[in-house]
């Protein structure tokens, strides 16, 4: 694993943990694959419910390397093309994740950071925590992040931001819905970070990982096109064996015991 990024698990919890806190942890080339390749770990295992991003020191992610796009305009049209693959293949892979991510947001997600931040499925964060997209103040646009942003955050206020490259801070994040909870300090992040592993780790493992996918593909269809793709995509869930032993525990007055994945004879 890429010495940039700490991977670990706790219990049912994959953590991410960006590990260069003398530079603000920067999304370079090698943090980035050694976030895919950290990804691909916790997926790949069956222990694992759900994953966490967070940074070392006082800063989530700084976003990207300025010494290394410095180096852009003396790049050939192929090479600076090629610079932003493995970027682009981590929001590619979070597209298609099967588990739920939660980004622990433990300072400033500026940039690529905010991406890597708004990519995440929850969100939480330190009061202190500040949020900005300064790309355009140093000659470059947000681009890649955009896939994922729009997504979040309201149109004209994601605008206003990429345009004056000015902060937003946690407690508007929060009001405008890009972050789920917000924090006191960082201890108390651990606590809600431990705290939503936890009620991830109790609900259907089967239902999360399909949900997840057939949420991604509903919420950019148009209404009625989503309602009729809905009437399928049900249907793995009806017909599984989550919804019988969910059933049966709800009558019965006990928690469920889930199938795990690697025993499973279906999807």
């Amino acid at each position: 694993m890429s010495g940039t990024v700490e991977v670990r698990r706790e219990d049912s919890l994959g953590w991410i943990v960006l590990d260069q806190p003398e530079r603000r942890n920067p999304l370079d080339r090698a943090t980035a694959e050694g976030v895919t390749a950290a990804f691909r770990t916790h997926f790949a295992d069956p222990d694992v419910r759900s994953v966490v991003v967070t940074g070392s020191g006082s800063a989530f992610c700084a976003g990207g390397d300025l010494r290394q796009m410095g180096a852009f305009s003396e790049m050939g049209t192929a090479a600076a093309f090629e610079w932003p693959e493995p970027i682009v293949e981590l929001h590619r892979l979070v597209l298609r994740a099967d588990k739920p991510i939660i980004a622990a947001v433990n300072g400033p997600a500026y940039a690529g950071g905010m991406g890597l931040a708004g990519m995440c499925d929850i969100l939480l964060a330190v009061r202190g925590a500040r949020f900005a997209m300064p790309e355009i103040k140093v000659g470059i646009f947000p681009m890649i992040i955009v896939a994922h942003l729009c997504r979040a955050l309201p149109r004209k206020r994601l605008l206003e931001m990429m345009f004056t490259g000015e902060p937003m801070g946690a407690e508007e994040a929060h009001a405008l819905g890009f972050v789920n909870r917000l924090y006191d300090s960082a201890d108390e992040l651990a606590e809600g970070v431990r705290d939503f592993a936890g009620k991830l780790e109790r609900v259907s493992p089967y239902a999360a990982r399909l949900g997840r996918r057939a949420f991604g593909l509903l919420a950019d269809m148009p209404a009625d096109q989503a309602v009729d793709a809905a009437q399928f995509l049900v249907m793995p869930f009806h017909l599984g064996e989550d919804i019988k032993e969910g059933a049966a525990a709800f009558l019965d007055g006990r928690e469920p015991s889930w199938v795990p994945r690697h025993e499973r004879t279906g999807p």
